[in-house]
């Protein structure tokens, strides 16, 4: 069910890899080897990451959806090493680490063109717009906000749910939503996985899916999901953004 009628304004929280950014991007290697290289500092014989399909996989793990944390805990088991809460924060905290030390090593235009088509543009038009846009990321913050920067995004999309210490995706879109004025908040998810789809309702969400991850759009129709495009280039997408904040607020 939507949640109780809200005076808040509308907001859209944006999912980061294979929505905003390509797949497989240089930013995401940058990210998932820093991951691998902090729990390489705790375990023996970590795997390369694999790319493949607009997905990512460690092993058999099929990653897509999955917050940071819930990636970490997942390799953490697999090499026998106990999942447990302190041990996910101490190799958040050596990943972060090392984004940092890139982000300050590599050139301010570095990963520039990364963005997916219309990324940008659908950001800066739902802004100008008055609708207000965030994040719903299964990245930890300060890995989040080095993406975002790198798309010239940084100064709009600060706020939102994050997956620093979230395994669950349904926790990183009510930590996003929490952000904009919730419970009753006025607002939808823009994800490219199934479980953007299933976390935006289990917090009482629409969901726009985009086609442009692991998922094709019928996979992401059958999850569920209430509007869908091909990607965020396509010219009906702010307006399938703005008919499903209506809805929304019929329903508050």
């Amino acid at each position: 069910m939507y949640a109780p009628p809200s005076h808040t304004p509308p907001f859209v929280l944006f999912d980061l890899d294979g929505t905003l950014v390509r797949p497989g991007s240089g930013l995401q290697r940058a990210h998932m080897d820093a991951m691998q290289a902090a729990v390489g500092e705790l375990c023996d014989g970590v795997a390369d990451f694999r790319y493949a399909d607009g997905g990512l996989w460690y092993g058999e793990i099929n990653l897509s959806g999955f917050t940071d944390a819930g990636t970490i805990a997942a390799m953490l088991r697999t090499h026998g090493v106990t999942d447990s809460n302190t041990a996910v924060a101490e190799v958040i905290g050596r990943m972060v680490l090392r984004v940092v030390r890139y982000r300050n090593q590599v050139a301010p235009e570095a990963f520039a063109d990364e963005g997916l088509p219309g990324a940008v543009e659908l950001v800066g038009n739902l802004r100008e717009a008055g609708i207000a846009v965030g994040l719903s990321t299964g990245n930890a913050r300060e890995v989040a906000f080095w993406k975002v920067d790198r798309l010239g995004l940084g100064a709009e999309l600060r706020a939102g749910g994050f997956g620093d210490s979230a395994r669950e995706r349904h926790l990183v879109v009510a930590q996003g939503a929490a952000a904009f004025g919730a419970p009753g908040a006025n607002g939808l998810i823009v994800g490219d996985t199934i479980e953007d789809v299933t976390a935006a309702h289990a917090n009482g969400l629409p969901c726009l899916g985009v086609a442009t991850g692991a998922y094709a759009a019928e996979e992401l129709r059958l999850a569920g999901a209430d509007l869908v495009v091909s990607d965020l280039a396509d010219g009906n997408a702010a307006l399938m953004i703005m008919d499903l904040i209506r809805l929304g607020s019929m329903r508050h």
